[in-house]
């Protein structure tokens, strides 16, 4: 896994394409309408993400010297493909709900609740 890694700035730009998927699921207030929990859920992954944005091109050349930051690049970039694979899911099952659907409303606590636990290390 960590093999990956070598080769540039490849999680820096992964980063901002989960970010722009992201914000493009923020922006409709109606998909997340009456999801408080979802909706802070997503906000602070957002937030994450911005937060580490700015280490990982320093951490990207450092991964050479130090095992550390190599595996937490690879835990990271684990990560990313988890958040970028659940914000395809909610894409689609946004894309084909209607608006302020209960159920909808219920399949969106559901998985944000899942993606905390998984992130916890509690499935």
């Amino acid at each position: 896994m960590a093999e990956k890694l070598y080769g540039g700035a490849y999680l820096s730009s992964f980063v901002e394409a989960i970010l722009d998927n992201l914000s493009k699921i923020l922006e409709d207030d109606s998909v997340l309408y009456g999801n408080h929990s979802a909706l802070e859920f997503l906000e602070r992954l957002q937030n994450c993400l911005y937060e580490v944005g700015p280490v990982l091109d320093d951490a990207e050349l450092k991964q050479f010297a130090d095992k550390k930051v190599k595996k937490w690049l690879a835990d990271l970039q684990d990560a990313l493909y988890f958040a970028d694979d659940y914000l395809d899911e909610l894409s689609t099952k946004i894309a084909t709900a209607s608006p302020r659907d209960p159920a909808m409303v219920l399949l969106l606590m559901r998985e944000a609740y899942s993606i905390i636990a998984i992130s916890r290390g509690e499935f």
